[in-house]
C-alpha cells in the first residue's frame, strides 16, 4: 500500500512566486538603501550639470553680446569716416586732398579707432578692425602703420576665412616690401593651420613666392606637398600651369 503524505508535506505551489517576491523586495529595499546614503551625490551632480549648463549659457550669450558690441564699434567708425572720393575709385583722383588736412587728420583717426577697437575685441571682430585700420593707414600713404596692424590681424591666429585672409594680407605686404623670406614663413604656417581652400590656396601662395625668391627646388617640394594633400583639388589644373611656366615638374589636374 502506497504511504499517505503527511500533513502539511506536499509540496506548496505558491513557494516559487513567493521566493521571487522576496527577491524582488529585497533589490527594491536595495535600491532604496543607495538612493538614499547617496542621495548628496546625485544632488550635487544635477547641482554641477545645471551650473556646467548655466556657465555655458552666460558664455555664449556674453560672446554674442561682444561681437555685436564690437562690430557695432566698427559700423560707428565707418559711418563717421570721410568718404573717399568717388573719381578715386577710377584712379583719377587721389582718395583724399592732400591739401585738406583737417580732413586728413579725420581719416587718421579714424584709423587709430579702428585699431583701439581691434584691441578691445577678439576673433573674427578684431581680425576685421586691423583690416581696416591697415586700410585706412595704407588710404594715408602710411604703408609702415598698415603692416603694423596687418600683423596683429596675423597674430590673432583666427582660422577659416578671418585667419586666412589676415594672414595672406600680411604675406602680401611682406612680400610688396620684399621681405620674402618672413612672407613664405607665414604663408608656411598658414598653409600648415588650415584645410581645404584656405590651405591650398597659402601653398600656391608660396610655391609662387619660393619661385620669385630664386628657390626652385624648395618650390618643388611645395608642389609634391600640394599633390599628395589635396590630389582631387580643383586648384591642381591651376597649380600645373604655373609650375609648368617656371619650369618645374607640375602636378597632372584630375580627369
Amino acid at each position: 500500500m502506497s504511504e499517505v503524505p503527511k500533513a502539511g508535506a506536499a509540496a506548496d505551489p505558491t513557494a516559487a512566486p513567493r521566493q521571487e517576491e522576496d527577491a524582488l523586495f529585497k533589490l527594491q529595499v536595495a535600491a532604496s538603501d543607495f538612493l538614499f546614503k547617496n542621495v548628496r551625490v546625485f544632488v550635487w551632480i544635477v547641482v554641477a550639470g545645471l551650473g556646467v549648463a548655466l556657465v555655458y549659457s552666460l558664455y555664449t550669450e556674453w560672446r554674442v553680446r561682444s561681437a555685436k558690441s564690437a562690430y557695432g564699434a566698427i559700423a560707428d567708425i565707418d559711418y563717421k569716416m570721410p568718404a573717399v572720393d568717388q573719381m578715386a575709385r577710377y584712379g583719377l583722383a587721389p582718395m583724399d586732398d592732400p591739401t585738406d588736412t583737417v580732413r586728413l587728420a579725420n581719416v587718421e583717426e579714424g584709423a587709430r579707432r579702428y585699431r583701439a577697437a581691434a584691441q578691445e575685441a577678439s576673433g573674427g571682430a578684431a581680425v576685421f578692425a586691423y583690416l581696416r585700420a591697415a586700410d585706412t593707414w595704407t588710404r594715408l600713404g602710411k604703408d609702415e602703420e598698415a603692416l603694423r596692424d596687418l600683423e596683429a590681424a596675423a597674430a590673432l591666429g583666427q582660422s577659416d576665412l578671418p585667419g586666412f585672409a589676415a594672414a595672406s594680407r600680411y604675406a602680401t605686404a611682406l612680400a610688396g616690401k620684399d621681405r620674402l623670406e618672413e612672407a613664405m614663413g607665414v604663408l608656411r604656417e598658414l598653409a600648415t593651420r588650415e584645410k581645404g581652400l584656405y590651405a591650398e590656396e597659402a601653398l600656391i601662395a608660396l610655391a609662387q613666392l619660393q619661385v620669385q625668391a630664386g628657390k626652385p627646388d624648395e618650390a618643388q617640394r611645395v608642389v609634391d606637398e600640394f599633390r599628395t594633400r589635396f590630389p582631387d583639388s580643383p586648384r591642381v589644373a591651376r597649380m600645373a600651369a604655373f609650375m609648368t611656366a617656371a619650369g618645374l615638374s607640375a602636378p597632372k589636374a584630375t580627369p
